[in-house]
């Protein structure tokens, strides 16, 4: 069989592509990724409010223990304070720097992160390393 020549000037029609939609697992996948693209990047929580919208002191709370245990790979112990003020949210996060027996020997981090009026992580800080057994100072 011999194939057919091209003439100048002449046209070669492509053949039309298939069009196969993504599967279910696909599709699926892909809004998985996408949301936790979002999450990681602070831009919208799970289950949080919609972008640009202003978060309430719980959810920055919340918000606030995940993102530093992720950050620091440390894990949170409790939220101490949460403060609004005219550059975002103040958020005082206690995470365990350091586990021993017996727990109330723990050496724990008071680390404060300040986040925007929509929850986007702005910075943090350590501001204090102390054991779980002494008493702070006010």
């Amino acid at each position: 069989m011999s194939r057919p020549e091209k003439r100048s000037g002449e046209r070669q029609e492509a053949a039309p592509a298939k069009s196969e939609a993504p599967s279910a697992e696909v599709i699926a996948a892909t809004n998985a990724a996408r949301a936790e693209l979002s999450r990681i990047s602070g831009l919208v929580a799970r289950d949080g409010p919609a972008k640009g919208e202003a978060i309430g002191a719980g959810e920055i709370a919340k918000r606030a223990k995940g993102e530093l245990a992720q950050i620091t790979g440390l894990d949170a112990d409790h939220v101490s304070a949460v403060a609004n003020g005219p550059d975002g949210w103040h958020v005082t996060v206690d995470m365990i720097e350091l586990r021993r027996i017996p727990a109330s020997t723990d050496v724990l981090a008071a680390y404060e992160a300040v986040f925007s009026s929509t929850g986007v992580l702005l910075t943090y800080q350590r501001r204090r390393r102390y054991f779980r057994d002494q008493m702070m100072e006010e």
